[in-house]
């Protein structure tokens, strides 16, 4: 049988590293996720919803209990769009790193994700040791994307 990749030192086992928001409308990737992502030391919260995620921050924000990263789908039918929840996220925690996750992308689409301010991204179906390196980036980058980056695509997309 082959070795797993300890992926967290055994410290964390015990304890939450980090609060980790996975935002997707699959049930099933929201169940692998929060399950990997507990399984190594991370607290993790689901949402189904852009409009459900921002609630969540919102109210961690208040609390005390702000998110350390975000994990989000940008194809969630019948609501917003991902482009869409990030800049609200934006709005409600500037410093929030998010992770773009799509099981369709392109490499122009990935630079796209990072030049409007995802820090990382995440495709689709992701693995263990693919989930969590990209949280681990999410946290240790600094998220400082001006404002003004989303609103520049959107202007120049509706163009």
């Amino acid at each position: 049988m082959p070795q797993t990749t300890q992926l967290l030192p055994r410290e964390f086992a015990s304890r939450a590293i980090a609060r980790v928001l996975i935002i997707d409308d699959e049930p099933h990737v929201l169940a692998v996720g929060k399950a990997v992502l507990e399984a190594h030391g991370f607290e993790a919260v689901v949402s189904r919803s852009g409009e459900e995620a921002l609630e969540l921050v919102r109210g961690g924000m208040e609390a005390g209990q702000r998110f350390t990263a975000a994990i989000l789908d940008l194809t969630m039918p019948g609501g917003a769009s991902g482009f869409e929840v990030l800049e609200w996220l934006r709005a409600c925690d500037p410093r929030l790193p998010v992770i773009a996750c799509s099981g369709f992308f392109q490499e122009d689409v990935k630079d796209l994700c990072q030049a409007i301010g995802f820090v990382d991204v995440l495709h689709k179906p992701f693995n263990l040791e693919s989930l969590c390196l990209a949280v681990r980036r999410a946290m240790v980058q600094e998220s400082d994307v001006p404002e003004s980056s989303y609103s520049a695509f959107k202007s120049g997309a509706a163009s």
